[in-house]
């Protein structure tokens, strides 16, 4: 359990939000919009991917591999076999750490052996090693940034916002998508300021059903979000799609 309330706690994840470990000058041909799924629970396999295929689009799903099968928050998390054959379908399965751990809260050596074991597991069962990773909960820390940030081309965590400009690939910024929060209002804004000024935006929500919990999305929103984006014209790719395209790369 986090303690959100620790006051010593939210200072060191603020520094580690606040000072960037990969500085990168992101350059894109033209905006780019993607949908990633953090654990990731069966419904959001179920119902948000037939929606992306639909959009000849593709999402990236971060999965924990020791939570494959169990209840998370409520949610029956996809197990292997369903993260296969989303791989087989083109959809990125990413890294996620393996026990789903808080990478604040562990010493050093437990974090890369738990991210070694992740990212295993995944490539046996999508036949490649992850090259985006998001952190569970959206918790980083210095410690976990400076052992994590060159295993992977980009890492992603949960600060609001565009990429744009100068951005930190060990820290990518990603707005939440959930039903509880904002209106589609306020999305189209986003996506107009997108449309308008350029750079990437990522989208991330958890379980994908018509009851959603309050850190998932309807399929009803989602589908709608969707619409909003092509509506716009603008281009729908994985997150290591995008990273691959700007040339980012993880050094180990």
């Amino acid at each position: 359990m986090i303690d959100w309330t620790d006051p010593l706690a939210g200072a060191s994840r603020r520094l580690a939000r606040a000072v960037p470990f990969r500085p990168f000058r992101l350059a894109l041909e033209r905006p780019v919009v993607s949908f990633s799924f953090d654990d990731f629970p069966l419904s959001a396999a179920a119902n948000a991917a037939p929606l992306l295929e639909a959009h000849k689009a593709r999402g990236t799903f971060y999965f924990a591999d020791r939570l494959a099968g169990d209840f998370e928050n409520g949610q029956l998390i996809a197990g292997p076999d369903v993260a296969a054959n989303l791989a087989r379908n083109r959809h990125e399965i990413g890294g996620h750490t393996s026990n789903h751990i808080n990478v604040q809260r562990v010493a050093p050596d437990q974090l890369i052996a738990d991210v070694a074991a992740n990212t295993s597991a995944i490539a046996a069962l999508s036949g490649q090693a992850p090259t985006s990773f998001a952190y569970p909960f959206g918790v980083v820390s210095l410690n976990a940034k400076r052992l994590l940030a060159h295993r992977f081309a980009g890492l992603r965590g949960i600060q609001p916002g565009i990429n744009r400009g100068w951005i930190d690939l060990a820290h990518l910024h990603a707005q939440e998508l959930y039903d509880v929060s904002g209106d589609l209002d306020s999305i189209g804004l986003l996506l107009d300021g997108l449309q308008r000024s350029g750079g990437w935006l990522i989208f991330y929500t958890h379980d994908v059903r018509p009851d959603p919990s309050p850190i998932g999305c309807s399929p009803a929103r989602f589908g709608a979000v969707l619409d909003m984006v092509r509506r716009r014209d603008l281009a729908i790719e994985t997150v290591a799609e995008t990273l691959h395209q700007i040339g980012a790369r993880p050094a180990s």
